[in-house]
Formats: structure tokens, C-alpha cells, sequence
């Protein structure tokens, strides 16, 4: 079911936006058009979130939904793990209204603990259904898809003249050539590294999962506390090689210090969504902003700053993204299992 709808979403990112609206659950010109967050009076009210993604991206939406609405928003940028644990501790007494960005599977936990409070939006129709929550806990707002990042620089120079072939696959990244040139993240902490894990052991099943991961652990020179942090420091030539998001990866790239990137086979992936925390306090202004960041308007702005793929099929992919059809995705991977499974996986990755 998962493999067909997931065709189904590429035909339409193939066919062009206006068939996508019509074909996809996009909604029509009328519903998209009455959908903004602007039409409500916020002036005076607050907005406090805790954001896991990158910071101008959070600042430009913040700034729209401010100028549409009139209400004051802030918000403190955390990775994935850290809001997570930061929202749980805060459970009697919550500090914040929205927790935007991280991964699904971290916002599933949230929702399963009692940290979310499902919102059924009324655009929720304008994300496709398997980007979503069913029971409105959290929705997607746009698609990461993890990769192998090399810096082209530093390869050509060092290692193409030994005859060393480039890393494009899981595979590579065991060759004794790399042996502390990989930097990747922290599963414990960042959702990236989460996905990582999970999607591994997903896809390979548990036993030869956990023989590969046992054999990659001795290669990575660092783990960092973000995603982002990896592609950085790679297309800084501190490290060879990244494994983070490929969104990541060309946001490096796209600032200079060129990263080679490759969507390996069978490569996990997620979405990063907003839900709202339960917390009263702010609420009308919450739901807002969810209402808000699910239509294109936002959507173009997730998809200018991030590189990702809005999870809004009226947004335009990135430039010189393939169609999804064309990606080796693994379709099948579960978001929720990935989730309930991170503590036990952690504790075992990092047991030795």
C-alpha cells in the first residue's frame, strides 16, 4: 500500500503542479487561497517554539506568520534529542507551544508519551496522507532523505591519485582508506543519526544490521549532537566524508565548499514536522501557525532554505532535485518503529 501511494506521489510531482492539486489531495485554487493564517487577528498574542531544523528557516517563517497575523513569535533552536528531552521535563509545566522540525519518528515518540496534542487542521489536505499523522498529533512539512557526502577537494587531492574510488555506498564507508574520515550524528541525540540507525537495521534485518553498524562504528572519527554539523564540517575538509541528509549536504555545498553527495541504496529517510505541545496557554496562536506552515506559502519557504522536498505537492521540488521516482529510497522504512526503537538501538550502538 505504502509503495503504491508512494508512486502515486511521484506521478504527480512529475505531472506538474496543476495536477497534482487536482490528483494529489492538493485542494483548488478557491480552498488554497482561503487557507493563510493571515486572515486571523493575533496582535498581542504569543508564540514561544522549539525548533530542530536551521535557524533562517525558522526566522523566515517566523517573521511571515508575524506579519500576517500580528502576533510575537520566538523560539530556541534545538537538535532533535534535545527538544525531545527538554519538552519531557517540561511535561507539568510546559514552556514552549510548538515543537517545529527533528524527525517523525522523535515527534511519534512525543505523541505516544503524552507530550503532543492532536490539532486537526484545516489544511490538513494539503499534505499527502502518509506525511501525517492520522490522528492530527503532527504533519509533515517537507521530506530529508539521508546521503554520502565526500569533499570533492580534499578527495581529488588525497585520495583520487592513490586510486582510491570514491564512497557512493554503505558499503564504501568500511574500506580501511576511511578509517577516521567519516563524521556522522549522534543517534542519541540527533534525529538525523536516529534515521541512520533505524533505516540500517530496517532494511537489513537485525542480524546482518547490527554486523554492518558493529564494523562502521570503529570507521567514524566523530559523532556530533546535530545533523547539520557533519556536512559542515566535511565541506570544511575537517573530515572526508558526511552522512546526513543530502539537504544538508547542498545547503554546504551551495555556500562553496563543494560536497559530492549520493543517495545510497535502499537510504533512510524522514520528514520534519510540526505538532503542537500541550500547553493551553497559547493555543488559538498555535494551531494558527500549524494552519500556517502546511500552506504553500510556507512551503516555498521550507523548500528556499532547506533544500528539502515540501510535503505540500503544490511546492516546486529543489532545483536539480531528481524525481522521486528516481530516488532508492527505502519505501518501506517505518517512522513509528524508528521511534520506539531508538533507546534500545542506542544502548546497543554504543555499548562497546
Amino acid at each position: 500500500m505504502f509503495f503504491m501511494k508512494w508512486k502515486a506521489l511521484a506521478a504527480c510531482t512529475l505531472a506538474g503542479l496543476a495536477l497534482i492539486a487536482a490528483g494529489c489531495g492538493g485542494g483548488d485554487k478557491a480552498a488554497a487561497g482561503g487557507a493563510k493564517a493571515g486572515g486571523q487577528d493575533l496582535k498581542g498574542k504569543k508564540l514561544v517554539m522549539y525548533v530542530s531544523f536551521h535557524e533562517d528557516t525558522a526566522k523566515e517563517l517566523a517573521d511571515l506568520f508575524k506579519k500576517q497575523t500580528g502576533a510575537d513569535v520566538s523560539f530556541i533552536r534545538l537538535p532533535t534529542g534535545e527538544a525531545l528531552a527538554r519538552i519531557t521535563a517540561e511535561k507539568d509545566a510546559p514552556k514552549a507551544d510548538i515543537w517545529l522540525g527533528g524527525t517523525a519518528d522523535a515527534h511519534a515518540k512525543a505523541a505516544a508519551d503524552g507530550l503532543l496534542e492532536a490539532y486537526k487542521s484545516k489544511n490538513a489536505k494539503m499534505i499527502m496522507p502518509e506525511y501525517q499523522d492520522k490522528d492530527g498529533f503532527w504533519y509533515g512539512t517537507y521530506l530529508e532523505v539521508l546521503a554520502i557526502g565526500y569533499n570533492e577537494k580534499r578527495f581529488n587531492e588525497e585520495f583520487k591519485p592513490k586510486g582510491v574510488a570514491a564512497p557512493t555506498t554503505l558499503q564504501d564507508l568500511l574500506k580501511p582508506e576511511f578509517k577516521g574520515e567519516i563524521i556522522m550524528p549522534d543517534p542519541r541525540k540527533s534525529g538525523t543519526g536516529n534515521t541512520f540507525i533505524s533505516s540500517v537495521l530496517q532494511n537489513m534485518g537485525e542480524e546482518k544490521g547490527w554486523e554492518y553498524l558493529k564494523a562502521l562504528k570503529p570507521q567514524v572519527a566523530q559523532f556530533t549532537p546535530s545533523g547539520f554539523t557533519p556536512g559542515q564540517k566535511a565541506g570544511a575538509g575537517e573530515y572526508l566524508i558526511a552522512v546526513n541528509f543530502i539537504s544538508d549536504q547542498n545547503l554546504v555545498s551551495a555556500k562553496g565548499q563543494k560536497l559530492v553527495s549520493t543517495i545510497y541504496d535502499q537510504a533512510g529517510w524522514t520528514v520534519c514536522p510540526v505538532g503542537k505541545i500541550k500547553n493551553k496557554v497559547n493555543e488559538d496562536v498555535a494551531k494558527a501557525f500549524i494552519d500556517f506552515v502546511l500552506t504553500k506559502e510556507a512551503g516555498d519557504i521550507l523548500v528556499k532554505t532547506t533544500n528539502g522536498i515540501a510535503c505540500n505537492p503544490e511546492v516546486a521540488p529543489p532545483q536539480g532535485m531528481k524525481p522521486l521516482k528516481e530516488l532508492p529510497l527505502f519505501k518501506t522504512y517505518d517512522l513509528v518503529k524508528a521511534g520506539a526503537d531508538k533507546q534500545k538501538n542506542c544502548d546497543t550502538f554504543f555499548a562497546e
